[in-house]
């Protein structure tokens, strides 16, 4: 749908800031990469890089041999911009995540973050 911008960064640096924000659970599929934090997940359609003890991964459109499931539990400290299409989250021990978005008619990437009152809060890339 669209690119990433500072306000998409700015709340993910409010969650990891406020609370511990460990990832729960990853999800590989063949239609897309699922990455659930406490209070939040991020669902990928497009590309998801990964620096996993030093080595690189990708996941594209397929579940791979990548050690996916080493994220669990990791802390997650900082999101920041690579670029306008690209949103790596890192983590403590070192290890991150690069998230690609791209401009289109479908949703590349999409946060579900907690409801407040009746509304879902959802941000769309």
């Amino acid at each position: 749908m669209i690119l990433f911008n500072e306000k998409i960064v700015e709340l993910l640096n409010e969650y990891f800031s406020k609370n511990d924000e460990y990832v729960e659970s990853v999800l590989l599929a063949t239609y897309g990469f699922n990455i659930q934090f406490v209070n939040f997940n991020i669902q990928c359609n497009e590309r998801v890089f990964a620096s996993i003890e030093g080595n690189t991964y990708t996941w594209e459109d397929a579940p791979n041999s990548g050690p996916w499931g080493a994220l669990g539990r990791q802390l997650a400290k900082k999101a920041e911009m690579k670029s306008s299409s690209i949103l790596r989250i890192s983590f403590e021990n070192g290890d991150s995540i690069e998230i690609e978005t791209v401009e289109g008619q479908y949703e590349s990437v999409i946060f579900n973050f907690p409801p407040q009152g009746e509304a879902f809060v959802m941000e769309i890339f």
